[in-house]
């Protein structure tokens, strides 16, 4: 027998190849025909099936009054403050202010070494008298001609000069004295008895807190906006929970060149000031005038995409869509969902003032249950408080 022979497959071997190779094809298409027969009948299935609705939360919408307000920030200062310094160097003798001291204007707070000038100021004193005798004496006798007019100037030039050095001793004397420059409150006293200061070395600080102010600045393009007595309202992190009332009482009739902002003053109320500490940071809101008839809506409303801000309103079902819930217990809850583009002009803490056309009064306004729904979804109004549409209670320190 060959070797060719020898190789060659038998032919029952051929046939049970091809048996097994046409049930793997059966197999094969049975399964696609199963899953073919399976997607029909399910398609079949969800067209019977009832259309299901989306349970959303929803407010209508009423006119509003709105209050616009510019935000900004600001420093608190005093009515008067000053630190007050050394204005000649010496030795501090006396220190007659304690730390947080009321103070009255022209106290004497602190007091240099100025022995040297009062010794000087006698020995000068001492000198006028005779001077003066002199002038005087030359004074009468020039009218005689028993002295030149010379002489009689002389005279007077050395009592003139002798009154001046008294009066600058005198200055000298009371620079070295550091008083109060108007009523109020003093800070920390920064220097003891017997300390060398030099010009310029702070003293301590005073500062007339009866009327507390806050310095702010704004964009020039609401200069217009703003008015002599306007509301201000405040807030500091140091008084978390509570919010001062202020009101304009000064703005600079210039517009600074390099920031292109107009500087602006307001005086707090008079209980709010005790409150207030000079240097605090604040948050400003300044009001605007109230407009009324406005479209408010809470900002949860509003959801975004790529195009922009965009709401879903409750629009009543067609008459098509009552005859085919006819049969649903929900059916005056029922509503279509439409989505359409909104534009918002300005926002408040958990509200969005609306603008354009959009949005009318009366109209359904969809707050919750967003994600689920597109345009044209069928929902379900549920009506119950809506999350994100009530401002939270206030912080106190309570």
């Amino acid at each position: 027998m060959s070797q060719t022979q020898i190789q060659r497959p038998k032919r029952s071997h051929v046939f049970f190849m091809k048996i097994i190779l046409v049930v793997f094809v059966l197999i094969f298409a049975g399964v696609i025909g199963f899953n073919v027969l399976r997607g029909i009948m399910i398609g079949k299935a969800l067209a019977n099936m009832p259309e299901q609705s989306s349970p959303v939360t929803a407010l209508e919408v009423r006119a509003s009054e709105w209050t616009p307000v510019i935000h900004t920030t600001g420093l608190v200062r005093p009515n008067q403050g000053a630190m007050l310094s050394a204005q000649n160097a010496g030795s501090v003798s006396r220190v007659l202010v304690t730390n947080g001291q009321n103070v009255k204007k022209g106290d004497l707070l602190v007091e240099l070494d100025s022995s040297v000038e009062r010794a000087s100021l006698q020995a000068a004193q001492a000198q006028l008298p005779a001077l003066q005798q002199t002038y005087q004496r030359y004074a009468n006798l020039v009218a005689g001609g028993a002295v030149s007019r010379q002489e009689a100037d002389n005279a007077k030039s050395a009592y003139d000069a002798q009154v001046a050095n008294i009066e600058s001793l005198k200055a000298t004397i009371q620079r070295r004295q550091i008083v109060a420059p108007f009523d109020g409150k003093t800070g920390i006293v920064k220097v003891n008895v017997g300390q060398y200061v030099n010009v310029g070395t702070e003293i301590v600080r005073v500062e007339d807190t009866s009327s507390m102010k806050v310095d702010f600045a704004i964009s020039q393009n609401d200069l217009d906006k703003l008015t002599i007595g306007q509301r201000v309202t405040a807030t500091t992190d140091a008084r978390q929970g509570e919010t001062f009332s202020a009101r304009i009482s000064a703005i600079e009739p210039a517009i600074n060149s390099t920031t292109g902002l107009v500087d602006v003053q307001a005086t707090f109320d008079a209980e709010d000031s005790k409150k207030l500490l000079s240097g605090m940071f604040s948050r400003l809101h300044v009001a605007l005038p109230t407009e009324t008839n406005q479209i408010v809506v809470p900002q949860v409303a509003i959801s975004y995409n790529m195009y922009g801000e965009i709401s879903y309103l409750l629009e009543p079902l067609s008459e098509e869509d009552k005859a085919k819930f006819a049969d649903n217990p929900k059916l005056d809850s029922l509503y279509r969902a439409k989505q359409i583009t909104v534009f918002t002009k300005d926002r408040q803490g958990i509200y969005s003032q609306l603008q354009g056309d959009e949005v009318k009064v009366g109209d359904k306004i969809v707050t919750g249950g967003q994600q689920g729904i597109g345009n044209g979804s069928l929902v379900e109004w549920i009506k119950k408080d809506i999350v994100g549409g009530t401002a939270p209670a206030k912080k106190t320190n309570l």
